[in-house]
Formats: C-alpha cells, structure tokens, sequence
C-alpha cells in the first residue's frame, strides 16, 4: 500500500473545552490553557467550534498561532477532520460553543461542540462557573457526563471558585460522579477581555494588551489548574480516520495577487480562507482602507468583515481610495466582500446618531446601523446567477451576524437566493453579501474566483490595478 493509498488519521493530541451553557468561562480558561502550554515550550493550536472570528483572534496571541475554525455545518466533516489532521502541533485545545450539546439542528447537519468532540475523538472538560454551587456541582457534571455515551467528558474545572471556600461538599459529589477535578480557578484581576456589541473586541486593536492578558492567563492557570494533567488527557485522544489532506492548488506560476483589507474596520477573515487562498496559489498583499491612498497592484480583492461603522468616518474621509476602489471595480476586477465589506461598498452608511457617511458606492444601495441585531444565523443559499463565486443554482451554506441592513437593488443583481428572497449583490465579477463563506467547505467556489483573478490578470488594464 503506497502512502497516499493509506488512510489518513488524526493523531495530534487534543482536549475540547466546554461548558454547560455561555457565560461559564471556557473561552477563558480555553485561552488560559493555551498560553500555559505555550510558557512550557510546545507548539499549540488553538480552534474554535462555530463561525467565530473573534475568539481565534486571540487564540493567536495565546497559542502563537492564527485561531482555527471547526465548522460542521459550513465546513462539513471531512474538512473538520481534515483541518485537525494536518496539524503537526504538540497538542491542540479547541474551545467549544454555547452550551456542550446546544447547537444548530436543521434535521441533518449537528453542528454543537459535542459532535465535534466525538467525531474528533477528543476528551472534554467541561468548565462550570461554581460561584453560587456547592453539591449540584456533581449532579451538573453526572448529567454531562452519562448524558451522550459516545463522548468522554473526563473531568471539571470549576471556575470563579472563591478560595475561602471549603472544597468538601463539591470534592465530595464530584468524588460521587466519579468525576475528576483538574482545578479550582478562582476570580483574577488583569485577565478580563473587553467587549463592544458584537462580541470581544478584536484582539488586533489590543495586540500589546491582548498578548499581557493572555501571559497572565497562563499564569493564573498554571497556579490552580493542573496544566501536566490537562496535557496528558490530551495525549489520551485515540487517532481516528480522517480523509487525506486535500493538495489543490491552482496552476504553477500563475498565482494571481489578491489584495486583503486589513485594519480597524476589516479583521474578521477565516485563517483557513487565508491560508486556502495561499495552498491556489494566490499571492496575498494587505492593505488598510482607512489609510491607504493606493489600491494594491493586484488581480482581486478581498473585503471580509469587521466593524466598519465603528470607523465610517475615516472610510468615508479617505476619498482617494474610495475612487481608486470605484475605478477599479468599474474596470472588472474580481472583488469578493462579507458582510462589513459589503457595507463598505454601499453608497452610504448611517450610522446610530443619525449621520450619513458617503462610502465607495459599486453597490446600489444604502446601509444603515441600529440598535438591535438585525441577522443572526446559520445561512443556506443558492448562487443566484452565474456569478464571480460559480454558475447560477450552485448551493453554499455560510453564517451572519449583524446590527446593520442595506437596502438594495438587488432584484436582478443578488448574490444569493436564501429561503426565496434575494440577499447581496453580485454584477460582472463583484460579489458582496452579508453571508461568511468558510472556503474549506467550497473549494470550487474559491477556485472559480482565483480563476476570474487569473483571466483578470492576463487582460490589458491601462492604469487599472494590475498595470
């Protein structure tokens, strides 16, 4: 039997962190335990179950490594597999979602932190808040644990344990459950992560803070928590069959150069979509549209999402570029924008106090703020026409999650077709919607759009990007 002939195995070590519900602190002590690993010499890598961007953001200042997706319902399970498969780190620590058995469920796609759990084969600890427990510690951890026989759910953390507590009672119904303790993590000052509408702030916007948290998380879980123990757990993971490692790439020496916003206003991009744009041979140039002059000599763009209505001024003041970008697209080129990149390319944005900002306008619409979450949600679409992204019909399943709404004429122009009704706008090679794409799911759809950027770049464009 060749090499490639063989199946393919996760063996990385690896531990799951949850919790019976959001608020307990595993994203703390997630984080937490990653640095801890790290202070220790081995290479760590952290995931995160679900569509987030901010968490893995700073799973990079913990780890030392970009943050990774496991998505079931946008990835499916052999790219969830496949992406833990080809680690070659020490161990990796994937930080569940909500509560361990809550999730979406359309009938066919289980999406919760314990079907990743199982299908990874990994142990999980399950992190409760004890503040206000004594006893029905054990009875919450008895039921997690008998709950799903398929999953092993080795042990507690009990966070927010308030040291002049005697450990009796808890010790003893957890000694009951049969349930091993790996720490009491008390209340600490200095490890708190800031938060805005949408969640923590983005990690980026605090990288010299955002890395001193994350060292004294290390710290505070090194002290209470029994990190040796944690890493042997780790070790404990059995391998199980994955499918090989996908190798695609586009034609050798054909790359195309994708221009990538990156600043205060555009951070939230999938590492794994930067990294699969890499792996098709895609050159990768960032560039900041709050304070670049100049489009980036390039043969696509890339607008991913982030908080650009927290910095709608500076978009709206930096007039140069917005022309540059209004030339640019006017001449073809293969532009793919998410949710605030789409807001970004709306004639204008109204922000919460009532203010119009003039944006790039390629998008004939208008994007206004409000108070209250305005989509949220697991997403199923079809292309709605022959577009930058494939031909019309073509299904794809992604995320959203924003405070904004555009009205559009997207009649005859959507990006996609959900439940019946047009969202987005695609027209000639631009494609913008409020949908996140996780591009391990749909490599066809990626490589139809490097593939516009590649007929992009073999074209004349006098004074356009590529010139």
């Amino acid at each position: 039997m060749s090499a490639a002939d063989r199946e393919a195995l996760v063996t990385v070590p690896r531990v799951v962190v949850a919790a019976p519900r959001s608020g307990e602190g595993k994203t703390t002590v997630a984080l937490g335990l990653m640095a801890a690993l790290r202070r220790r010499g081995l290479h760590v890598q952290g995931f995160k179950v679900g569509p987030d961007y901010l968490d893995t953001g700073y799973q990079r200042y913990a780890a030392g490594a970009p943050g990774r997706n496991l998505d079931l319902f946008m990835m499916g399970d052999e790219a969830v597999l496949g992406a833990v498969a080809g680690e070659v780190a020490d161990v990796a620590v994937v930080e569940g979602v909500m509560g361990l058995f809550d999730g979406h469920r359309d009938g066919v796609t289980p999406t919760s932190t314990a079907e990743v759990a199982k299908r990874l084969g990994a142990p999980v600890v399950l992190v409760i808040d004890a503040a206000q427990m004594a006893a029905s510690v054990g009875a919450i951890a008895l039921g997690f644990k008998t709950f799903d026989p398929e999953i092993r759910v080795a042990g507690v953390i009990l966070n927010r344990w308030n040291p002049r507590r005697s450990k009796a009672a808890v010790a003893a119904a957890l000694e009951r459950a049969e349930m091993e303790v790996f720490g009491y993590l008390p209340a600490a000052d200095g490890v708190a992560l800031p938060s805005r509408h949408l969640g923590l702030v983005v990690a980026d916007e605090l990288s010299v803070a955002a890395a001193a948290v994350m060292e004294r998380l290390g710290e505070h879980l090194e002290e209470h928590v029994d990190v040796t123990r944690l890493l042997a757990l780790a070790g404990e993971a059995p391998d199980v069959p994955a499918p090989p490692a996908a190798h695609a790439a586009g034609p050798a020496g054909a790359g195309p150069r994708i221009a990538v916003a990156w600043d205060a206003a555009f951070a939230f991009y999938y590492a794994d979509n930067l990294a699969l744009l890499r792996a098709h041979g895609a050159e990768l140039v960032f560039f900041s549209p709050l304070e670049a002059a100049e489009l980036p000599v390039c043969d696509g763009l890339y607008l991913g999402g982030g908080y650009p209505e927290l910095h709608s001024e500076g978009l709206s003041a930096n007039v140069a570029l917005r022309r540059r970008l209004v030339a640019a697209l006017a001449a073809g080129l293969p532009t793919y924008a998410e949710c605030g990149g789409l807001l970004y390319l709306c004639e204008s944005l109204v922000d919460l106090d009532g203010r119009t900002w003039p944006l790039v306008g390629a998008v004939p619409g208008r994007a206004r703020m409000h108070e209250r979450l305005q989509g949220m949600g697991y997403r199923e679409g079809l292309l709605f026409g022959d577009s930058l992204l494939g031909p019309h019909g073509t299904a794809a399943r992604g995320h959203e999650f924003h405070y904004s709404s555009c009205e559009l004429d997207n009649a005859r122009h959507a990006a996609y077709l959900v439940d019946g009704s047009p969202e987005g706008y695609a027209a000639g090679d631009l494609f913008a919607s409020y949908v996140h794409l996780h591009f391990a799911g749909y490599p066809d759809l990626l490589e139809h759009w490097l593939e516009r950027c590649r007929v992009f770049a073999r074209a004349p464009h006098p004074g356009g990007p590529s010139s």
